[in-house]
């Protein structure tokens, strides 16, 4: 499914951060259009890279693969420059990527909470860093990022520390999209709610799994592709009013 949305006046450059993940690979399929190249990051999943980039040729789309675990300052500088090299300037920014550790907040340790912390918070902070000039040449650009609802509820016993990084995320996107917002570049973010992906399976039994789902008012987990679209609008020129927004997509979570 092509969004149809994004930049039908020029050739873009467009980077999707954990493009190999479940929301990720939705999103580039929702914006592969043939004025668009899109460099697809991943961390493990070389072949799931790889069947996406395949995909969206048959789009007449350019898919870029781009290699990082960015969990170091150096590895964002690294994957930064190397997006520009091989993408040029960069004139949408999606973050789609992260993992969750399922770890009871007794169990916590000052580790978890840096890994934590640097994967849903600073890694993105030092990307957009690094790759600001370039868009601030360009003008006109686009920076999307995916929270979640876990901030609002304070997350669960195993989440606690993830639902803080993703508070951490949406205030330190806040700020640079005030800061840049005259600049031509806009901020915006997604709060997923519970989606039926594999990571929720890896951290929750069958049980679990129902009864997260019986809390929704919608009655039903969402869908990859429900998230990616927001994502995807936020990246379009139907949203150049919004600035320094968080749409949610939950269900009526």
């Amino acid at each position: 499914m092509q969004c149809g949305l994004i930049y039908m006046n020029r050739k873009q450059n467009i980077l999707v951060v954990g493009a190999s993940g479940a929301i990720g690979s939705a999103l580039v399929r929702q914006i592969a259009q043939a004025n668009v190249r899109i460099g697809l990051h991943y961390c493990h999943n070389h072949e799931k890279a790889e069947m996406l980039k395949q995909e969206i040729a048959a789009l007449s789309c350019e898919g870029i693969l781009l290699q990082s675990f960015l969990d170091s300052d150096q590895a964002c500088a690294d994957f930064a420059e190397s997006a520009i090299h091989k993408l040029g300037t960069i004139h949408a920014l999606a973050f789609c990527g992260g993992k969750i550790d399922w770890i009871p907040w007794q169990q916590l340790d000052e580790s978890n909470w840096q890994q934590t912390f640097f994967q849903h918070c600073v890694a993105s902070v030092n990307i957009v860093q690094k790759l600001i000039p370039s868009m601030l040449a360009a003008h006109d650009c686009k920076v999307v990022y995916l929270s979640s609802i876990s901030p609002k509820y304070g997350g669960s016993a195993k989440t606690l520390h993830y639902a803080a990084a993703k508070a951490g995320l949406e205030t330190a996107m806040l700020g640079l999209s005030r800061q840049f917002c005259k600049d031509g570049i806009r901020i915006n973010g997604v709060r997923a709610g519970f989606v039926d992906t594999p990571l929720q399976h890896e951290g929750r039994s069958a049980e679990e799994l129902v009864e997260r789902v019986a809390k929704i008012p919608l009655g039903r987990a969402g869908k990859p592709e429900e998230i990616a679209s927001a994502m995807a609008y936020l990246l379009s020129e139907h949203a150049s009013y919004i600035q320094g927004e968080i749409i949610t997509v939950a269900g009526g979570d």
